[in-house]
C-alpha cells in the first residue's frame, strides 16, 4: 500500500517510538549517504535482521535472489552463499567489494532475466539458478513491481523456493514484504513473522516476512 509523506512520518514516529532501540542504528545507518554495499548490512527491516542472526551458523549454506549488502552480511555467519544476478554493472560492483574484502565463501553468478511475461520469467536462466537445498534462501532480486502491476517476479521466486528450501530448520526472507501479500498467501511455512520497522538506507519504515519451515 502506497502512503503519503505525511502518512509515512506519523508510521516512522510511532515504529521508532515503540522501537526506541533502533534510534542509535536508524541515525548511523538509516541516514547514512552509503549504500547498503558500502555498509555491508541488508536492505531489509532492523526487526528481521534481528529475528534471522540466531538462526545462522557456519554450518548453513544460503542462495540469494540478488545481491548487495546481504551477500555482505551473511558471508560473515554462514558457510557459504550462492547469489544470482541479472544486472551486469552490478555484478562487477559487488564482485570488487567482496573481493577488497577478502571474501572467500560467495558465489555471485550474472544469468539473463525476461520480465515481459510470467511465462518469459520462468524460462530465463535466472530463474533456473536454483538447483539444490538451502537452508536460507533470500528474495530480494529484481522485479517489475508497479502500483499497475499484474505479476510479481518476487511471488515466482518465492514459489521456486519452496522447493529448494531445507524443512525442519530452513528459512526464506522475503523483503518488501508490503508489497507481496499474495506471498503469505502462498507460503507452506510452519510460522511467519512479519517485521515491520526502520533499516538500514531506509528513511521510513519497511517490511520484511520471515517464512520458517
Amino acid at each position: 500500500m502506497y502512503l503519503t509523506n505525511g502518512q509515512r512520518f506519523r508510521k516512522l514516529f510511532f515504529n521508532l517510538a515503540i522501537n526506541p532501540k533502533h534510534l542509535i542504528r536508524y541515525s548511523k545507518y538509516s541516514l547514512s549517504k552509503k549504500s547498503p554495499l558500502e555498509l555491508g548490512l541488508p536492505w531489509w527491516s532492523y526487526k528481521g535482521i534481528d529475528l534471522l542472526i540466531p538462526n545462522l551458523s557456519r554450518d548453513k549454506m544460503a542462495f540469494e535472489w540478488g545481491s548487495g549488502g546481504s551477500t555482505i552480511f551473511l558471508s560473515k555467519y554462514l558457510k557459504k552463499i550462492i547469489a544470482v544476478e541479472n544486472n551486469p554493472k552490478w555484478v562487477k560492483k559487488v564482485d570488487l567489494t567482496l573481493n577488497s574484502l577478502k571474501v572467500n565463501n560467495v558465489d555471485l553468478l550474472y544469468k539473463e532475466i525476461d520480465l515481459n511475461s510470467p511465462k518469459l520469467f520462468l524460462e530465463s536462466s535466472y530463474s533456473k539458478s536454483i538447483n539444490q537445498e538451502f537452508d536460507i534462501i533470500v528474495v530480494d532480486g529484481e522485479d517489475h513491481y508497479g502500483f499497475a502491476s499484474e505479476w510479481s517476479a518476487r511471488e515466482n521466486c518465492f514459489e521456486i523456493s519452496q522447493n529448494h528450501i531445507r524443512r525442519n530448520g530452513g528459512i526464506i526472507i522475503v523483503d518488501d514484504s508490503w508489497r507481496y501479500p499474495q506471498i503469505r498467501n502462498k507460503s507452506k511455512a510452519k510460522k511467519i513473522l512479519k517485521c515491520e520497522s526502520t533499516g538500514p538506507c531506509r528513511k521510513g519504515v519497511t517490511s520484511t516476512d520471515l517464512h520458517f519451515y
